[in-house]
């Protein structure tokens, strides 16, 4: 039962940390996850850039997501990335807003600092709720069950892929040698009625193995256009006024 108690968001840099933060995270990723290992969960959140953290009213964590920024070329085109890694909310507090309020707004201020790079979301998914966000809130992401990737945004996802996961990364899939971390299986695996919904079968049959901890790799970009949703709302209150910018500029070259 959710409950009826508001969770704030915050951006946090990476090397300001405390190690009572890391407590906090390892001991509630520790609660929804098998096969954890501190060390590797400490390793991969040390070469990140930043973790958005929710805390309740008392300032207990209850949900983070690590954040790592790439910039790169594909084809000669300047582009930016965020990667988020590992992602959990208490499940109290499952329906709760924040994170995506807090996550998009952060995206949106990213954007706005470099308006005519494109940005990117990055992520890898190994469970049908955290693959449910981009169909929320995206117009297009890929993979999807509609329509098949376009050759620039699969570079994109290869090159990324390739350059984080050299050794385990093939045909879309992060692929595990041995199991390892997972969501427990009655959070993971979809219901009978769930399945019914054409974004979550298509997850499950593309990423067959992800009980085991495979890792499906997805993209999309962060435009105004391309938002829905809460996302669409956070996006146009930041990124609004360099759209009319742009705008009222082409109106006055074209005169």
């Amino acid at each position: 039962m959710m409950m009826n108690r508001k969770l704030n968001g915050a951006i946090i840099p990476r090397s300001t940390v405390t190690e009572y933060q890391k407590n906090a995270f390892f001991d509630l990723w520790e609660s929804y996850y098998q096969n954890v290992d501190r060390g590797m969960f400490e390793d991969d959140l040390a070469e990140k850039d930043w973790i958005l953290t929710l805390s309740d009213e008392s300032g207990i964590i209850r949900g983070f997501t690590t954040m790592k920024f790439y910039e790169l070329e594909i084809r000669g085109k300047p582009i930016r990335a965020i990667f988020n890694g590992s992602t959990i909310i208490d499940r109290d507090y499952w329906g709760e807003q924040e994170l995506v309020h807090t996550w998009c707004r952060f995206m949106a201020e990213l954007k706005r600092d470099e308006p005519e790079i494109a940005l990117y979301w990055y992520l890898i998914v190994s469970g049908f709720r955290t693959y449910m966000f981009l169909p929320l809130y995206f117009r297009e992401f890929y993979p999807n069950h509609a329509t098949a990737t376009p050759a620039f945004e699969q570079e994109i996802i290869d090159t990324l892929a390739e350059m984080k996961f050299p050794e385990e990364y093939r045909q879309g899939i992060v692929r595990v040698a041995n199991p390892r971390e997972c969501l427990d299986p009655d959070l993971a695996v979809p219901n009978t009625h769930k399945l019914r919904n054409p974004h979550i079968r298509f997850f499950v049959e593309r990423n067959k193995e992800y009980l085991r901890g495979d890792e499906m790799v997805c993209l999309t970009e962060f435009t105004i256009e391309n938002t829905k949703r809460t996302a669409n709302l956070i996006a146009e209150e930041i990124l609004g006024s360099l759209q009319s910018e742009k705008t009222m500029t082409k109106e006055v070259v074209a005169s």
